[in-house]
Formats: structure tokens, sequence, C-alpha cells
């Protein structure tokens, strides 16, 4: 269905809704990971991540123009019938409540292990519980504003890390494909995961005032993350050698700790506060797409409610089972390939499926 004219989203909402969801809890170790891969070539497999990440966009615009008036759920439902839009919205369900959880989880664990030691995960979980319930009930229009705040409110935080260029030893990004390019292509896989997020437009593509800007909406997005990305990772590629940076988890954290004011003593406490404003932009809009499928569903209640219940429902989980570190880094593998499917599979297999119906379609005729 189409939204009100109250619940759309500008353009420039629109882009840093998107952006919004690919900045995660994935950007911290994100250098490390890259040097891992293919040593200080990471930045390459980034271009290329970036690359791919927008035709996969591009793909989604395209399938979404057939039904302009509705969400992916909408538009399934459309062309192949209500059965197969329920079994895509139970996927999206389940996809989503995952990656909600692994960022969600992710965020308490940062702020335990650098802010409060002694305190539980899900208690920090319940502390963030009201205000994202504040934002994720009043749709997407309410959180792409809040996207839009976070946003100029987090541009300080690249400016102060220049101060630490003094230090840096650009030779350490020479020679440029120093092991080849079978390493970069196997960090590629990893890198996608980083970009993840851009597969938000099967659900915000109705609730954009001008859609025929969509594709420039995805591109600027998609161009926004990978400033964001190669800034933090080139960054710390010249202040780390290449042995030092594969020995950090959390590279940026680290970086952080190397930039001293006078007037502040811990800088990188501060920049992890503001952070976890912008981890918590990265699952709300995905708690809004549930929320509608739940709907969709036939599920009865509230968006309010649904809402309600999955939030607590996370905090109840893990004040019951304790998940740890290792139990996220499980979770964040089947991401990959979960994620891999939603993002990249499902835009090419209705891509192919909707062209093939319209060629059929044209030789009846």
């Amino acid at each position: 269905m189409m939204p009100g004219k109250g619940s759309q989203i500008t353009l420039l909402q629109y882009i840093l809704t998107i952006h919004s969801v690919q900045i995660g809890a994935g950007l911290i170790p994100l250098p490390g990971e890259l040097a891992k891969g293919c040593g200080t070539d990471g930045w390459i497999a980034l271009i290329l991540g970036y690359i791919v990440s927008i035709a996969a966009g591009l793909i989604i615009v395209q399938v979404m123009k057939l039904h302009p008036q509705g969400t992916i759920t909408d538009l399934v439902a459309h062309y192949f019938g209500r059965w197969a839009a329920k079994g895509l919205m139970i996927v999206f369900i389940c996809y989503f409540i995952a990656f909600m959880y692994f960022i969600y989880h992710r965020m308490a664990l940062l702020v335990q292990n650098w802010i409060m030691q002694q305190t539980s995960p899900y208690l920090l979980m319940l502390l963030f519980l009201p205000p994202a319930y504040v934002i994720a009930n009043g749709g997407f229009r309410i959180f792409s504003r809040y996207a839009e705040i976070t946003f100029i409110l987090s541009l300080f935080i690249p400016l102060a890390l220049l101060f630490l260029l003094k230090n840096a030893h650009w030779i350490h990004l020479l020679p440029i494909v120093q092991n080849g390019w079978m390493p970069i292509f196997r960090t590629l896989r990893s890198t996608l995961v980083t970009f993840f997020g851009f597969e938000m437009a099967f659900f915000l593509y109705p609730y954009l005032e001008n859609q025929k800007a969509a594709s420039l909406g995805i591109v600027l997005a998609n161009t926004i993350t990978l400033c964001v990305y190669l800034f933090f990772t080139l960054l710390s590629f010249v202040i780390f050698s290449p042995d030092e940076l594969v020995t950090y988890h959390n590279t940026l954290i680290s970086l952080f700790k190397m930039v001293e004011f006078r007037f502040v003593e811990r800088y990188d406490i501060l920049i992890l506060s503001v952070y976890v404003l912008l981890i918590m932009r990265t699952w709300l809009p995905m708690m809004i797409a549930v929320a509608l499928c739940t709907k969709q569903l036939g599920i009865k209640g509230s968006s309010g409610l649904h809402i309600g219940i999955l939030l607590a429902g996370m905090v109840i989980v893990t004040w019951l089972n304790n998940p740890s570190w290792n139990f996220s880094t499980r979770l964040n593998n089947w991401l990959l390939y979960a994620g891999s499917a939603v993002a990249f599979g499902l835009p090419l297999l209705l891509w192919a499926l909707l062209s093939g119906r319209r060629l059929f379609a044209r030789r009846l005729t």
C-alpha cells in the first residue's frame, strides 16, 4: 500500500537512512580485518565492494519501479501471489531480527568492555530500549530525522584524527597489490558485509517523495559509506605498521586512544559514547521493517506493540543466555551468508523472474 503523504521522506533522508544502516559495529574492527585478509591493499577490496553494492542497489531500484506504490512484499504479492509474499515476509523477519540482535548485542558488549566492565550486557541493552522504542515507533520518517541529526553531530569525529597525520608513514601503502590480486578477491567477500544495508531500499522506496531520484540516492548513500570506510582504513594503515595492525581487534578504538587533548583525558571514551548513537541507526530501520512485515502477516496489535515485544524479547534472550563474543562472531559469520542471499541474491532473482515474465507476456501479445 502507498504510504500517506505525512509518512514520506526526502531524498536526503533516504540517502542518510541507507548510509546509517551500513555504518554499524563492523566499522571498528574493519581496518584490522582488511589487513589480515590482504594487508594494506584492503582499501582496494573496499572499492570493489562499493562497486558490487551499487550494482545490487540499482537492481533493487529497477525491481521496485515495477510496483512503486508498495514495499517488496507488496510487489511479490502482486506478481507471484500472497503465499509467496508471506514466505518472503518470514525470510525478511528472520534475517532482520538476527541482524538487529547482532548489532544490539555487539553494541552492549563494546560499551561493557571499554566503559562499564562490571555491568551486564542485558542491563546496557535495557538502557537503550526506551529511546529505541520511541524512534522506531515513529516510523521511517521519524527515524530519517534522527539519521540527519546524528550524521551532523558525528562530523567532528574524523576532524580530531587529522592531528594524527603528523605521525603518518605513507610508505606503508606501498607497494600496491604487493601480494597479488587473489588475497584482495578473497577479502572482497568479507568486505561486502560492511556494505549491507542498501537492501533497506526494498522498504524505503515507496516512502521516497521523488522516486525518480532513487538510483541517485543509492549511489550517493554508498559513496558516503565508502568515504567513511576509506578514511578510517587508510588512516589506520599509515599510522600503524602492517605487523602491528593485525594485532588489534577493535582497531579504531585503539586509534582514538592515540588522540590527546589537554581538556579531554580519554577521547576514545567520548567517541565511543557518540558512536553508540550511530550504531543505533543500523538496526532501528530493520525493526520498523519487521513491524511492517508482521502487520502484513496478520498478527494482531499495533506496530508499537510489535516493536516493544521485539525489543523486550532481545533483552530477555540476553538475560537468559548471556551470549559471549564467540556467539557474536558465529552470528556474524551466519549473517555473511544470509545477508549475501538477501542483499545480492534476491535482487538478481527477482529481476530475472520479472524480466522473464515481461518478455513472455510480450511474446504472447
